[in-house]
């Protein structure tokens, strides 16, 4: 069987999604460090985009998280367990809201924190609007805290263990691991940081993010009122 390769960065949340998936189902793969190589033209020869993460299988070159956990789902069979196909239109929209809505947020309200470099256009990465760095990233804060209360706390976790039902599908691997890096600016609700640690409970999860969470807990917004599973 043609072995997968991940293109990852180590301390990358989006990375670790991929990277915990393919630990939870038991997929062997090779990982390749994607730092300093993403411009290469070895690498935008396979990847376009110049993204990571990104997975190479046999003939097979692709990014952006979403398309890498349905892809994986759908070829080595486990759509049955993860990918079920009368949920695949909400898990659908799921991933992309959380790529959509919380990653937008996630470089404004934490990157200033972690001195990560911030995009093109951001307050932090103009001189003209540095100065208002941190109230532009409270502000971000505050915008990512209300989109897990209403929506994630609110609406898909009111009912369930899990974001669909008591079983974890590929949108959960695509959310939880993002909150390794939203802990940076946000103290999660409680109702989150149980979440979390049922999806920590899921075999290769916890390994497949520890990278992350080592280099952000450094960093992580304290929380004065209850640590546990913060």
């Amino acid at each position: 069987m043609t072995v997968v390769t991940l293109w990852a960065i180590p301390i990358s949340a989006n990375s670790s999604s991929c990277r915990s998936f393919l630990k939870a189902c038991g997929i062997d793969y090779d990982e390749e460090m994607a730092f300093g190589r993403t411009r290469t033209v070895q690498y935008v020869s396979k990847f376009p985009t110049n993204l990571t993460p990104a997975i190479e299988h046999g003939d097979v070159c692709i990014s952006e998280t979403g398309a890498i956990l349905r892809y994986v789902a759908r070829n080595f069979e486990l759509s049955k367990k993860y990918y079920l196909l009368h949920q695949q239109a909400q898990i659908d929209m799921l991933m992309d809201f959380t790529s959509t809505s919380l990653c937008v947020l996630i470089p404004k309200a934490c990157y200033p924190s972690l001195g990560f470099p911030t995009e093109f256009g951001d307050v932090a990465s103009m001189e003209v609007t540095k100065a208002h760095t941190d109230e532009a990233s409270a502000a971000a804060c505050h915008a990512l805290l209300k989109i897990l209360d209403d929506t994630y706390v609110g609406h898909f976790l009111s009912e369930t263990k899990f974001l669909l039902s008591d079983e974890p599908t590929i949108a959960d691997f695509r959310f939880a691991p993002m909150l390794n890096i939203i802990k940076v600016g946000c103290v999660l609700p409680a109702r989150l940081k149980l979440y979390l640690k049922d999806m920590n409970a899921i075999t290769g999860i916890s390994d497949g993010c520890k990278d992350v969470v080592r280099f952000m807990s450094k960093y992580y917004k304290k929380d004065n009122n209850n640590t546990l599973w913060n």
